[in-house]
């Protein structure tokens, strides 16, 4: 499994275009392109993205969670074709980057609730042909503030849309009180993109190799399941200020899953 960066890692201190290009220094054979803002939904924009990535690989894109995902699912027709305007331009951007792969978030869930997947599925159908179309899949993504928050969800959305793929964010997954290798047995060969960071052991958000999770048994789950993906490292930004300590957790993801440098 290779492992790659993120260019979320640069969020709030280099645009987007700067950020994928600092990441060649990191030495890293691929990475996922975070697209911050409505501007850089743009073809435009993906083909400045791609110049500036030299040889890394951009495998993923996702783009600010709350932009346009939770309104294609929209009550409102109006909101859903406002929706999926912006969608099909983040798509644009996407395949001008060169990804195969659109991290999804999907609408909020909150104070606890749990609306049946179904109620969506025509629109979850339409944005997996949309995204097809380019080439691209979508990937639900696991995240604690999200509808996807529970290996059963997963088991419910599979159910209701057979084509669907997702992101496991392991970061996320334990702040949903699961253990991530749950998730990992719940999407099996639906599983395309790997995000990883990491709690330590009072809380606090941690690089892998600082925390306590244990990622070897996480890669042994990946290869149980026949994952082909890569592995992302998204840690935020005030974690990437001590470029030493960024290094040091990608050279423990290399050993962890074996991943090329």
């Amino acid at each position: 499994m290779r492992i790659g960066l993120s260019s979320a890692t640069y969020y709030g201190v280099m645009e987007t275009e700067n950020a994928v290009e600092d990441i060649r220094r990191f030495g890293v054979p691929c990475c996922e392109v975070f697209l911050e803002t409505f501007s850089e939904y743009d073809t435009d924009f993906g083909r400045l993205v791609r110049s500036r990535l030299g040889d890394i690989e951009p495998v993923a894109v996702h783009a600010r969670s709350q932009h346009f995902e939770a309104d294609i699912l929209g009550k409102s027709a109006r909101q859903r074709t406002d929706g999926y305007y912006w969608f099909n331009r983040a798509l644009d951007a996407s395949a001008e980057i060169g990804v195969k792969l659109y991290v999804y978030h999907g609408p909020q869930a909150l104070r606890g609730e749990r609306r049946p997947i179904s109620q969506w599925a025509c629109d979850l159908r339409l944005a997996i042909e949309l995204a097809a179309r380019r080439g691209i899949e979508l990937c639900w993504e696991t995240v604690s503030w999200c509808a996807l928050n529970a290996p059963d969800r997963v088991t419910e959305a599979i159910s209701v849309c057979p084509d669907l793929c997702f992101t496991l964010d392991v970061k996320q997954a334990i702040e949903t009180g699961y253990d991530p290798i749950d998730y990992v047995r719940a999407m099996g060969p639906r599983l395309r993109h790997v995000h990883v960071l990491d709690y330590d052991c009072v809380g606090r958000h941690a690089l892998p190799g600082c925390g306590r999770t244990d990622f070897s048994a996480l890669a042994r789950e990946l290869r149980e399941i026949g994952y082909a993906g890569d592995v992302i490292l998204e840690p935020y930004s005030w974690m990437a200020r001590d470029e030493n300590a960024l290094r040091d957790s990608l050279d423990y993801l290399r050993c962890a899953f074996g991943g090329e440098s």
